[in-house]
């Protein structure tokens, strides 16, 4: 088996830190979420991995280069114009040369056991496998009986009504199947096969985070923080918690950097640069953020490239 990882996409909703950082390189909990995505792939023992790119594609493949958790050779597929979740499989089909492939969002954060997925992929011998979770309102509707997708968007009497996790399992016949040209939604390929092939539903109940948009990012960092079984949790997205410091009363999170004064109910990932007198609230702190005196933020993401509002 390998793997894809899906890490093209414009990041528009997080604009304007986007224009300057590939939303595949924004930090969760001070990690880039890449890095921890590709690091639970190699974790679940598949070490063949490929990253499509587009938007800002020189930053990501310099980054991979230089990173030193990218120790086996990553395939990047570069697309001159954006392929989609379909199309981008296209350019990959010589090099995954038949085998099975793993598509993982480059967007999300999840406790996703992927090795338990994988499994489950190979013993029932079906064409796909779609990773799923509790319908979340405003998401196209998965439907579900007996651990078989039955619909996509369309109702079904007596199943119940899912959501896509952006993590999936295709099979070489299922690849076969999604035409060779053009910008393609794999799910166009999944609502033509399903009626004749099993495509196996694997439910998730655990953590599970899309952080495209402002409000969820935040809100991503403190449900992890909070959660009591947070220490699972953070091995299982693979978290290293040793350089974190816990301000208890005043409810902030240092990653990286020494605790600091000004800062409430915020996540300040270091280094930064801080003088006396800011006082900020409910913010995502980037590394390289210089913050005067007169720097009173609130629900923001601050960054030395730009800030944007969270609400």
């Amino acid at each position: 088996m390998k793997a894809l990882l899906l890490a093209a996409g414009f990041g528009t909703r997080l604009k304007p830190l986007t224009d300057h950082v590939p939303k595949p390189l924004t930090l969760f909990m001070g990690r880039p979420i890449l890095d921890l995505v590709y690091g639970q792939v190699l974790a679940a023992g598949i070490d063949q991995v490929a990253v499509n790119t587009h938007h800002l594609a020189q930053k990501i493949e310099s980054h991979i280069q230089k990173s030193p958790l990218y120790k086996q050779p990553v395939r990047i597929s570069f697309e001159t114009e954006i392929l989609g979740t379909g199309g981008s499989i296209n350019p990959l089909r010589p090099w995954l040369d038949g085998d099975d492939l793993l598509i993982f969002n480059g967007d999300i954060i999840t406790s996703l056991d992927l090795k338990s997925f994988v499994a489950r992929y190979r013993e029932s011998q079906a064409i796909a496998s779609m990773v799923l979770l509790p319908h979340k309102d405003g998401t196209t509707p998965v439907y579900v009986q007996n651990d078989r997708i039955v619909s996509i968007g369309e109702a079904v009497p007596g199943a119940t009504k899912k959501t896509f996790a952006g993590v999936h399992i295709l099979s070489n016949r299922f690849v076969e199947a999604v035409p060779r040209s053009g910008f393609l939604s794999v799910i166009d390929t999944y609502k033509a096969l399903l009626k004749d092939h099993l495509v196996l539903a694997f439910e998730h109940d655990g953590y599970w985070a899309d952080l495209g948009i402002p409000r969820d990012y935040l809100e991503a960092h403190q449900s992890l923080l909070g959660d009591p079984g947070r220490a699972t949790l953070c091995k299982a997205i693979g978290l290293d918690t040793s350089n974190w410091i816990w301000d208890e009363a005043k409810a902030n999170l240092f990653v990286g950097t020494k605790q600091l004064p000004g800062f409430e109910k915020s996540f300040v990932f270091g280094p930064v640069e801080v003088e006396a007198g800011i006082h900020i609230q409910n913010c995502i702190v980037y590394p390289g953020t210089k913050l005067t005196k007169l720097s009173h933020e609130a629900g923001k993401i601050l960054s030395s490239y730009a800030s944007l509002n969270i609400v």
